[in-house]
């Protein structure tokens, strides 16, 4: 068992492959509800039994760590971030104008020097792990994060994806528009490509790209509906995405827009399915959503970029309502003050108050897991799951109260990321 303590002065201590009991007050499945005085039952890095410590106690004669008045729950999943843009926080601030601001990154990313790059992802590497995420959908236009995370030095902690992200207005045919991944990734974090946004990419790279992430069994993610900007251009071709277009030299196109939704407009290309992931959805109406629910598809929230941005609010508790699977990212470090999902859920909560708290917990974990691609391992406690998870000091509290008491103060209370 390996035990990674977030006190100050936290160390990784191990011990020998065993059976453990892990017994807390409560236990967080998320596959389930919630169960009080449960158990989790760990062997060589996998979980044998989850229930009642009454149940487990006598068929797992184990060595018991018992947690108290602690939460066992699931470890984090931040689906979607952008971890080579960490050395930007601080740096840009909202000017009203979505547009406005992506040209303002595009610049500052240009600024950054080569000496800032490590010092500010290990900073972000370490606010994650003390945020208790596990797993990262990480997107990125070059390779600094894919370099970093080969390196044999065990700083990448984080099992997951990066995605490659193309951008492409205007293609000079598609079969030439998707490089050669690179081999550096380990077992455990793997490479795939996304495209930017519809507005950003063309019809045949989008689908070149969805065709890649197919064939690799790998999820395709794509930002869709971040923007009033987006919806203008994409039905008109009209506003101030054209003219961020025209000054990088990627106006006229050589396609019809679609005059259409972008939900509508991937819909059209046949790119909407289980395994596509639609990050942010802020600007989505109702036929929108029924599309989303009728295809299968994700939606990865990003509440607190959304609000720094000024973008607006995503319907959360429509897209709920309708049963879309929904999953929990940080952005970047460029919009987002922190790279927390616990930070998440509590904004999302203030921002939905009609979604229930198990939503938003399922959001930041099993959620998260379903549109990686890494849900056999990762995101509910269950047998044949790994045994890696969280333990939350709460304190006393009530059924009711359990999650609730996650989602806005989980963070609070976070105690050690358990790997048994």
């Amino acid at each position: 068992m390996n035990v990674y303590n977030k006190s100050p002065n936290h160390q990784i201590t191990k011990s020998p492959n065993s059976l453990h009991l892990h017994v807390a007050r409560w236990v967080v499945p998320v596959s389930r509800p919630p169960i009080e005085n449960g158990a989790i039952a760990t062997f060589e890095g996998k979980i044998v039994g989850v229930g009642p410590a009454s149940e487990l106690r006598p068929s797992y004669p184990a060595v018991i760590k018992d947690h108290g008045d602690s939460i066992l729950c699931p470890a984090l999943i931040n689906t979607h971030s952008h971890l080579e843009l960490s050395p930007l926080k601080w740096r840009l601030s909202p000017s009203g104008s979505f547009v406005d601001w992506v040209r303002a990154l595009i610049e500052a990313r240009d600024l950054i020097r080569p000496e800032e790059w490590e010092p500010a992802i290990c900073q972000a590497i370490k606010e994650m792990q003390e945020n208790g995420i596990i797993a990262v959908g990480d997107v990125g236009n070059l390779d600094v994060i894919p370099l970093f995370s080969s390196r044999k030095d065990a700083t990448w902690p984080f099992r997951g994806v990066f995605f490659q992200e193309l951008v492409c207005p205007i293609p000079n045919g598609a079969e030439e528009e998707i490089p050669e991944p690179l081999d550096i990734l380990g077992s455990s974090f793997h490479y795939a490509f996304s495209a930017h946004a519809p507005y950003s990419v063309a019809p045949q790279v989008l689908k070149a790209i969805k065709a890649w992430d197919q064939s690799h069994g790998m999820p395709f993610p794509i930002h869709v509906a971040e923007s009033e900007e987006e919806i203008e251009f994409l039905q008109g071709g009209q506003g101030p995405l054209r003219e961020l277009l025209k000054e990088k030299g990627h106006w006229p196109l050589n396609y019809d827009l679609p005059k259409a939704s972008p939900v509508r407009y991937l819909e059209i290309l046949g790119l909407l399915d289980r395994h596509t992931v639609c990050i942010h959805c802020v600007q989505v109406d109702r036929d929108d959503i029924s599309i989303l629910a009728k295809t299968g598809a994700c939606v990865c929230l990003c509440p607190r970029s959304n609000v720094f941005l000024g973008v607006g609010v995503a319907p959360v508790e429509e897209l709920h309502a309708s049963g879309i699977p929904l999953a929990l990212g940080t952005d970047s470090l460029a919009s987002n003050d922190q790279l927390s999902i616990f930070a998440e859920m509590a904004s999302l909560s203030k921002l939905a108050p009609g979604l229930p708290p198990e939503a938003i917990f399922r959001a930041g974990t099993y959620g998260g897991a379903m549109a990686l691609g890494i849900s056999e391992e990762l995101g509910c406690l269950a047998k044949g799951k790994a045994a890696t998870f969280l333990a939350v000091e709460s304190g006393p509290i009530g059924n009711k109260d359990v999650l609730e008491f996650l989602v806005h103060e989980g963070c609070r209370g976070l105690g050690d990321l358990v790997i048994g």
